[in-house]
């Protein structure tokens, strides 16, 4: 597939399309472009130098894999935030299981496993441009034909679990699904909620939530619609807004 097919789905849902042959951030480009274009830009490039992960972290970004950014005019409720990623992730998710991978889990709040193995995660951030537009924008890296290592838990790619071997088809495939959801938010988001959280790992398990400051020990109960974990800590419900798990 090339990049022709691509752009006009992009064109079709109203957005513009900038592939980059390298970058530092496809999430710093997509707020440059917003400036340039004032309107929805998609950032596709083929890889980073410096990409963004979640809490300042570095996303390790060699070629070969995908690293893109979708940048929207916002007509999602503030409260509602974490719909967008959950509508991110659950897009990945029914991409992959078409093609035959059955086991797409998340882990609270934002990465992909296949199995046990992380493949990919995203970040969420919002952008009001100097017209005082609002715009939200989702950064997604995937590991589609190399997993780079990680400290916490071991890493896999694409190519690896499922039969696939262009990533511009798989990525042709997600918008699909992604602006599917997109454009029907208010209808499906109950439907989005529940794949989400039906696919969540280390539900009903106990767990540590390090929150940057402090360790919080209990049992993962779920989240709420505005993507808060609820922790059974000493048999109260505690609800968390940020920070990462440990088992």
């Amino acid at each position: 597939m090339n990049h022709s097919k691509i752009e006009n789905i992009l064109q079709n849902n109203s957005c513009n399309y900038i592939h980059l042959n390298s970058t530092t951030s496809t999430m710093d480009d997509a707020k440059k472009y917003l400036e340039k274009f004032h309107s929805n830009v998609v950032i596709l490039a083929d890889e980073q130098k410096n990409g963004k992960g979640r809490r300042g972290n570095i996303w390790i970004s060699p070629p070969g894999n995908i690293y893109c950014s979708i940048a929207l005019n916002n007509t999602i409720p503030i409260n509602e935030y974490y719909l967008f990623s959950m509508l991110t992730a659950v897009s990945v998710k029914f991409t992959l299981e078409n093609i035959g991978a059955n086991e797409i889990k998340f882990k609270w709040p934002n990465d992909f496993f296949f199995k046990n193995n992380k493949f990919g995660g995203m970040i969420l951030e919002t952008h009001n441009s100097k017209k005082n537009d609002k715009y939200v924008i989702i950064g997604i890296g995937i590991n589609f034909a190399s997993s780079p290592s990680i400290e916490d838990y071991k890493t896999t790619f694409i190519k690896k679990f499922v039969k696939i071997n262009d990533k511009l088809i798989f990525l042709y495939n997600f918008l699909n699904n992604f602006f599917f959801y997109w454009h029907n938010y208010n209808e499906r988001k109950k439907e989005i909620f529940s794949k989400f959280y039906n696919s969540l790992m280390f539900l009903n398990e106990k767990i540590v939530i390090n929150t940057g400051n402090r360790s919080i020990k209990g049992i993962f109960k779920g989240i709420k619609y505005d993507g808060s974990l609820i922790l059974d800590k000493d048999n109260e419900l505690v609800s968390i807004y940020s920070g990462n798990i440990k088992i």
